[in-house]
């Protein structure tokens, strides 16, 4: 397994939709991928990993829910994932997001969805979640559309963090 680079905003990967995985791309290369996301998002350390933020503009994400000894008890590999059911109920959330380093806001997440996805070999499979994981779906999923947080929040504040952001990558470059 290797570990892959996670892209930050503005990248222009992560402001593009994801395209389906077609079905000639289903085997033994995507499973890899699956891994190697599994891999960069535990090492990062994250809890859901979608495949634009490591500049791969295909319908994929890796989620793990579990803390601590938890981690890998959980973890979903998803190909073309969709939620096709909400519940009407909300939940507030504070998130964070691996590809806007050092920022967070509260976002109103449905507090359940019915997720649709296929794994590495093109089989399908379904499931509810619920509040955390059903956040972590919810976060993912919106990369897959090219939403990040930044995009939640007002211009000025999107402005801030973007020179804040500059800034920091050139004194990372020195």
């Amino acid at each position: 397994m290797a570990l892959l680079t996670i892209i930050t905003v503005p990248h222009p990967t992560l402001a593009a939709e994801a395209r389906d995985v077609r079905e000639d791309e289903f085997g033994p290369a995507l499973a890899t991928l699956l891994s190697n996301m599994a891999e960069s998002m535990y090492a990062a350390p994250g809890v859901g990993l979608a495949a634009p933020q490591v500049d791969d503009g295909r319908r994929i994400i890796v989620v793990d829910p579990g803390e601590g000894d938890e981690r890998g008890t959980r973890l979903y590999k998803m190909v073309n994932p969709r939620i096709t059911q909400r519940s009407k109920e909300t939940i507030p959330w504070r998130e964070t997001c691996l590809s806007v380093p050092e920022f967070e806001v509260e976002v109103t997440r449905n507090l359940r969805v019915f997720v649709e996805w296929q794994d590495a070999e093109g089989n399908p499979h379904s499931e509810w979640f619920e509040e955390f994981e059903a956040v972590i779906v919810q976060h993912e999923l919106d990369h897959l559309v090219g939403t990040v947080l930044l995009d939640r929040v007002s211009n000025f504040r999107k402005r801030r963090y973007l020179k804040k952001a500059k800034s920091r990558d050139r004194a990372l470059a020195l």
